[in-house]
């Protein structure tokens, strides 16, 4: 899969709205793209929020409708007082609803991942591929860095999952005041290579001021859901899967997609030589490829 061509990130979408989901929500969701091609909804890493196109460029070339949604307390999106995947795939559904999305591609990438498997088996049939872009498995089971006064916060959650709230919201309220540093976190070589090429940089710091625009909500909401503990409806997921994964990427190591893969063995696994954590920008053209098939 080449990285070498250039790269068209964008943060202007065709057309930005929120969505009001059944129990009176507000969800940012963002087009770009064709408006009525084959729809692929993208769930953003975090933090991130609905204002990235990872390649502009080849979604044009793939004919798609992009559509890209903030979880709660991200961007757009109203905050969620108890923080559960289910939450986001319910409002995924409310959204592909709204919007008169069928056949749809979904796409998580990063920490997006984990909703998009719970998203996947909601919409069940509505769903015509489920693709995971460097998804860490749930961090008790395999172990990644998180900073010990975080971690304790976390494994107090499935205790308490709405009373962690406030306290993972302050412990993360940094990323408010520093979101270029943020956007600039993931640390490998291959995605510092990767931000210093045209635009790159730029994108994804207009992603994340977006994202953190409320604060940290956003961050808490996900930190919280991904904390839970709760079961992966692993076999609700009829859509075939793709995991892939860049053999460079220092935030989420080749452990985290062989956990999904002994999950989901009907998946195809896909490694990527030399990709790093921003590989849904570096190999945007390929992973469409691979989700429209």
């Amino acid at each position: 899969m080449p990285t070498t061509r250039s790269l068209h990130p964008s943060t202007a979408p065709r057309t930005d709205r929120v969505v009001r989901v059944p129990d009176g929500r507000r969800i940012g969701v963002a087009e770009f793209g064709a408006c009525d091609g084959p729809p692929v909804l993208l769930l953003h890493r975090s933090p991130g929020s609905r204002l990235l196109d990872p390649d502009a460029a080849a979604t044009a070339a793939a004919g798609v409708r992009l559509v890209t949604v903030d979880r709660p307390g991200y961007g757009a999106s109203d905050p969620h007082a108890d923080p559960s995947r289910a939450v986001v795939a319910a409002d995924v559904a409310a959204v592909a609803g709204e919007l008169g999305l069928d056949d749809l591609a979904l796409v998580g990438w990063s920490g997006g991942g984990q909703f998009a498997v719970e998203a996947a088996a909601a919409l069940g049939d509505r769903v015509r591929s489920l693709t995971l872009l460097a998804t860490p498995a749930p961090y008790d089971e395999v172990p990644w860095p998180i900073p010990a006064a975080l971690l304790d916060l976390c494994d107090a959650v499935p205790g308490d999952p709405a009373g962690m709230v406030a306290p993972i919201r302050e412990a993360s309220a940094w990323l408010a005041s520093a979101p270029a540093q943020a956007a600039a976190g993931d640390p490998s070589p291959a995605d510092a290579a990767t931000r210093e090429r045209p635009g790159v940089l730029a994108a994804l710091t207009a992603m994340t001021v977006e994202a953190v625009r409320q604060g940290a909500d956003g961050m808490a909401f996900d930190i919280v859901a991904g904390s839970r503990r709760d079961p992966f409806p692993f076999g609700g997921i009829a859509a075939p899967v793709q995991l892939l994964a860049g053999d460079a990427d220092h935030n989420v190591g080749l452990e985290h997609l062989d956990w999904w893969a002994g999950r989901l063995p009907a998946a195809d696994s896909h490694v990527l030589a030399g990709a790093g954590h921003l590989l849904a920008l570096t190999h945007w053209e390929p992973i469409l490829a691979a989700a429209l098939a």
